[in-house]
């Protein structure tokens, strides 16, 4: 299917106030602010690769890492239309705004809520077609562990999952936060690394599943914060000052 033909409009649980949108706004103001400013380089650990803009892809990444993602995708100018999961709390429909502002759609729902529905329509979106952002760890940790569900829906639509890696030069932390979340400081570098995708074959035991977890964890950890910074690649040449940035970064 085309890139334009993909039309499917997942429904959303209806908590978006008035206000909600609002703050949604004020919130992807200060994004936008915010990005303007940064260094923003993006790479894939292979530059063949046409995932996520030929062919469709659910893209993981950290839940720590959500802040600029959208901005960058919209600055890809990738054709292929992005949808992403956002709980269904109040949260959720403001962070739904905030990726509507970006022309990106919204999947509300996690494991205690609307989950069964959510996942419904996340595999009914992939067979449609379109690429799809999750973050594994997500909504609620722990922290840089993979939850089963993003397995579970790579082997039932055959999607590969492309993990993406983001590396901060320096950064501040929200410690109150259960992911500990990190915002870029501006004027900062940023580094987008698409690694190759990770392929799940279908009908996998209980035990499978936990392994390709294992393995999505560990294609996920490269990038300041909490890991180390990217090295040089022959796709991604990033400067390996990157250590002595990291050690000088607040935390």
């Amino acid at each position: 299917m085309a890139s334009g033909e993909t039309k499917y409009n997942p429904s959303t649980e209806k908590r978006s106030k008035w206000w909600t949108r609002c703050a949604g706004n004020l919130l992807w103001a200060a994004i936008q602010t915010l990005c303007a400013t940064l260094r923003v380089r993006t790479c894939r650990e292979n530059p063949s690769d046409t995932l996520g803009d030929e062919t469709p892809c659910i893209v993981a990444l950290w839940h720590n890492r959500t802040l600029i993602p959208c901005y960058i995708y919209r600055k890809l100018r990738i054709k292929r239309p992005m949808c992403v999961l956002t709980s269904a709390s109040k949260d959720g429909a403001l962070l739904e705004t905030v990726a509507n502002r970006y022309g990106i759609s919204a999947i509300r729902g996690s494991s205690g809520r609307r989950g069964a529905t959510a996942f419904i329509e996340m595999r009914k979106y992939l067979r449609n077609g379109g690429n799809l952002c999750i973050t594994p760890d997500g909504p609620k940790g722990p922290c840089y562990r993979s939850h089963q569900g993003v397995i579970k829906l790579a082997s039932m639509t055959g999607v590969p999952i492309s993990p993406v890696c983001i590396d901060y030069s320096s950064y501040w932390r929200i410690n109150r936060t259960w992911d500990r979340f990190a915002i870029p400081v501006p004027f900062s570098k940023v580094v987008m690394y698409w690694k190759s995708p990770l392929h799940v074959p279908p009908d996998l035991t209980p035990e499978q599943i936990d392994e390709y977890c294992r393995r999505l964890d560990l294609l996920l950890s490269a990038g300041a914060p909490d890991f180390a910074p990217l090295t040089t690649t022959p796709s991604c040449n990033v400067s390996k000052e990157k250590q002595s940035q990291k050690q000088s970064s607040p935390h």
